[in-house]
């Protein structure tokens, strides 16, 4: 019996985490969402489109986190750049564009609860 408790709660805490996820997200970046690390907790992920290519921004909890920077990565989880944070709206450059004039926001892929 306790092996059975055992596996619903390992099976009800995977499936709570994916049930968040937008349908059609890459996997690495489903991963990243599902290992975020305590000491860098993920308050959101979105999607955009920029310098014609989807990218998704890992926007930091605020709660946790007040002067956090959202961290861009592409859907290879390669990290392209950090924007906001410490430095405030100025620190907006990435691969040579003002992040948030020039991306396109296609959609929410997570949310934190």
């Amino acid at each position: 019996i306790i092996i059975s408790l055992l596996l619903g709660c390992q099976f009800l805490l995977l499936f709570s985490c994916n049930k968040n996820i937008a349908p059609g997200t890459p996997a690495c970046i489903r991963k990243e969402i599902k290992n975020q690390k305590a000491d860098w907790p993920i308050g959101s992920v979105d999607e955009y489109l920029f310098q014609g290519k989807l990218v998704y921004a890992f926007t930091p909890d605020g709660s946790v986190i007040a002067d956090g920077s959202t961290e861009i990565k592409d859907a290879d989880c390669k990290w392209l750049c950090s924007v906001g944070g410490f430095g405030g709206p100025s620190i907006d450059s990435c691969n040579g564009e003002k992040f948030f004039r020039s991306a396109v926001l296609k959609r929410n892929i997570w949310m934190k609860k």
